[in-house]
């Protein structure tokens, strides 16, 4: 039986992911009842985001955001998306423009050409935005091991061991 540290161990050991994005979606889609979402995000939502951004999601995050959402996953982990995830007048979690915001009025400089998707334990992570060197990268403040993909990022860092396909 694993203990709860003996499954972040296991996480952190981790340097790329071995699943697909569509494998790592099924998965979160299977553990549904340890999340709390928002809704889905709508084709609109999206360019209205890019736009404001200036540049494309990578593709990726962008599935992920269209099949779930933004919201908090496995044991705190938020997923920034394109609306703020409330139960009655609480936010839980706030969307992605609005953290930018928070972050610069903070005087947080934000990697150049990436967008902040995932807090978690005191760690803000950032995505490079289609069209930047390394599209899709990952980077974390503090900093610490870059993930080079979305998908990867999701099962080394979010996704519980617990919950990943067996073979």
């Amino acid at each position: 039986m694993h203990s709860n540290e003996d499954e972040e161990t296991e996480r952190r050991q981790a340097r790329r992911g071995t699943l697909t994005l569509d494998q790592v979606l099924d998965a979160f889609e299977h553990s549904k009842e340890e999340h709390v979402l928002g809704s889905r995000s709508t084709e609109a939502e999206l360019t209205r985001l890019e736009q404001a951004l200036g540049s494309t999601l990578p593709r990726s995050f962008r599935r992920f955001l269209t099949r779930l959402g933004g919201g908090l996953f496995f044991r705190g982990h938020e997923i920034f998306g394109t609306r703020r995830v409330m139960i009655h007048d609480i936010e839980l979690v706030p969307d992605i423009l609005s953290v930018c915001r928070t972050l610069e009025a903070q005087g947080v400089e934000i990697p150049q050409r990436t967008i902040p998707f995932h807090r978690a334990r005191g760690t803000i992570h950032f995505m490079q935005l289609d069209g930047a060197p390394g599209a899709g990268r990952i980077v974390a403040i503090p900093p610490g091991e870059p993930c080079p993909s979305f998908e990867s990022f999701l099962e080394i860092v979010v996704l519980p061991r617990l919950a990943l396909p067996r073979p």
